[in-house]
């Protein structure tokens, strides 16, 4: 399991004891990467199991500091976590089991964010999906509408509903090393990290099982990438998220009219020329 941490301390005693109560019974290790905290060695005091490290490393972001969590680690089975999140008892045995006999195990998770609640479950529970089928639902639940849905359900919310979209958080899916081989998270990324890997590796995988909820509570805090990301962190997720897109339908048959949407949006946040580059695959 790889924890990417910065500013974490006040977070860190209840994550930690989160962990210390999984009922999983095999055999794991948790790998906390201190990404440059400025907080310094004493914020990871309550980090005192055995079957927990420290790596530590100059600031990089969550990307970096991801990525060098799997350098640190060479387990089959890969799990990520945030330390502000809290996952149940049950979450990691939950996708362990999960991941028996697929590549990529794929849950639901409980959301906060600004005192709301949400309980984000596939509908398909249980379904287990093989080659081309992984690309199309994963597909879905990351990129999820097309342009008529724009059309019919107006409002960022509906859209959401009617679409069945699902976040694109990796904490709550298990990976293969074996599958994930190179596969890494992209560091000049400051938004949409998560499903641009999430997406990267649906394209390798050869199976997927829909799991129910993980027994994970993920907070969206108000001082996450997403709430301060500048005009051009904005853009270069376009591209990133367009290239992430083409890897699960090369065709373009689900995500034709969002293109020209997507081409919009980063003439409004860099430029015509930038779009142009969108349009024909070029690089921002």
């Amino acid at each position: 399991m790889i924890v990417p941490c910065y500013r974490a301390g006040k977070f860190l005693p209840r994550f930690v004891a989160a962990l210390k109560a999984q009922d999983f019974t095999g055999r794991w290790e948790a790998v906390f990467v201190d990404d440059g905290d400025p907080e310094g060695e004493s914020a990871y005091a309550c980090v005192d199991d055995s079957r927990f490290r420290v790596v530590r490393r100059p600031h990089a972001g969550v990307s970096a500091a991801r990525n060098a969590g799997l350098a640190a680690t060479s387990g089959e089975i890969v799990l990520f976590a945030d330390p502000d999140d809290e996952p149940g008892p049950s979450w990691m045995t939950h996708l362990v089991r999960g991941l028996d006999g697929v590549d990529l195990a794929w849950a639901g998770c409980t959301v906060h964010e600004g005192g709301a609640v949400r309980r984000l479950v596939p509908e398909d529970v249980g379904a287990v999906y093989r080659g081309e089928a992984v690309r199309r639902r994963a597909w879905r639940a990351v990129f999820g509408y097309r342009l008529r849905d724009v059309l019919r359900w107006w409002t960022p919310q509906r859209l959401w509903r009617g679409c069945r979209r699902e976040l694109g958080s990796a904490c709550w899916r298990a990976f293969r090393r074996s599958v994930l081989g190179d596969l890494r998270f992209d560091e000049s990324l400051a938004l949409y990290e998560d499903a641009v890997f999430v997406s990267a590796y649906a394209a390798r995988a050869g199976s997927m099982r829909i799991l129910g909820d993980a027994d994970y509570v993920y907070f969206i805090r108000f001082t996450g990438g997403m709430s301060v990301g500048n005009r051009e962190h904005k853009a270069a997720a376009k591209f990133a998220l367009r290239d992430a897109r083409q890897r699960l339908d090369p065709a373009r048959r689900f995500w034709r009219g969002t293109f020209w949407l997507s081409a919009a949006e980063v003439a409004r946040e860099a430029g015509l020329g930038a779009a142009w580059r969108y349009l024909t695959g070029g690089k921002l």
